[in-house]
């Protein structure tokens, strides 16, 4: 979505990056970024956070972005969300929707007798810029502060990825544990939390957005949907070692070979989408030079780094030292 990029390059901004090179080297006119809902390529959001990263290394931006950041940043899903009348009814909102704020994004309410979580599947690509993912985070509690009380904190937030120079900041704003390599990226909360009611509800207005809503996520269409959750899946658990087809198809509420077929129907399997995920990954970690490549090889879920070596030639043609000397 176009008011995504438009927030992360407004970030940019804020840190020091100069907007006009920053948008040549997405290769984005800001004519582009007018129409907040205009739908851009998950790959180039994905990109732009790859850019502030390497212009800012240890900085923790999720920070950053949510000293800005508005609701309606991410187009009419901000109106709906500031129509509606509980916390829970916003967190269904975004389960619904979530895909009309990024076509990467998955989010999944989870609840519980006396607590409860709000998880985020995200597309390896996505998943492999680690901001991106402490920053969904640091958005659900900013939302939440807005609304319920500043004194809102949640119990925990969970990421998939090491922890990293940006963890002690991460947590002072959450105010709450950070649990690293964790599997999932989500936030729990007391239960309770989701009978909250919301300020200035109107539901009315927000019955009309959601037809709205309804209607854009009818052009956006269904195409490969289980490929994109299996990705999600796997892409999560590679930080706590090589994801097993059996382990994924439980998680997603399906027998193992159920999971085999349907994904035989959208044209691939689950080592296609591992492999994927993989080398999606490593590309990004592997432009962190304070990272050694047996540490990204173990990241990936490989047991041997002998094994990832070998996989990264047959995708590049290069090794990793080779693809690190010519970033």
């Amino acid at each position: 979505m176009a008011g995504l990029v438009a927030r992360l390059v407004d970030v940019a901004v804020l840190c020091g990056v100069d907007r006009t090179a920053l948008l040549a080297e997405l290769g984005l006119d800001a004519s582009a970024l007018e129409d907040r809902d205009n739908r851009l390529p998950m790959e180039t959001f994905a990109r732009g956070w790859k850019l502030l990263s390497e212009r800012c290394p240890g900085r923790p931006l999720a920070i950053d972005w949510v000293r800005s950041w508005k609701i309606t940043d991410i187009g009419v899903m901000g109106y709906v969300f500031a129509q509606l009348s509980t916390v829970e009814e916003a967190m269904e909102a975004a389960v619904r929707y979530g895909r009309l704020i990024d076509q990467g994004e998955a989010p999944r309410l989870v609840k519980g007798r006396a607590t409860s979580r709000l998880e985020w599947g995200l597309a390896p690509v996505l998943l492999a810029t680690e901001h991106l993912p402490e920053t969904i985070m640091a958005s659900l509690v900013h939302f939440l502060r807005g609304t319920v009380g500043e004194s809102f904190v949640p119990i925990a937030v969970r990421l998939p990825h090491r922890s990293t120079a940006r963890t002690d900041a991460l947590a002072r704003y959450y105010g709450c544990p950070v649990i690293h390599e964790a599997g999932e990226v989500s936030a729990e909360f007391p239960t309770e939390l989701l009978g909250r009611e919301l300020p200035g509800a109107d539901p009315v207005l927000a019955a009309y957005l959601r037809k709205q809503a309804d209607a854009l996520m009818e052009q956006l269409g269904s195409a490969q949907a289980l490929s994109q959750e299996c990705a999600r899946r796997i892409a999560e658990r590679l930080g706590i070692g090589e994801p097993s087809q059996h382990d994924v198809a439980r998680r997603m509420g399906m027998s193992e070979r159920t999971l085999q077929r349907r994904l035989h129907a959208e044209g691939t399997s689950f080592n296609e989408l591992l492999e994927e995920s993989r080398r999606t990954i490593a590309c990004s970690y592997l432009s962190d030079r304070k990272l050694a490549a047996y540490e990204v090889s173990f990241l990936l879920g490989y047991a041997e780094p002998s094994t990832f070596f070998r996989a990264f030639k047959r995708w590049t043609g290069k090794t990793p030292q080779e693809y690190r000397a010519s970033l």
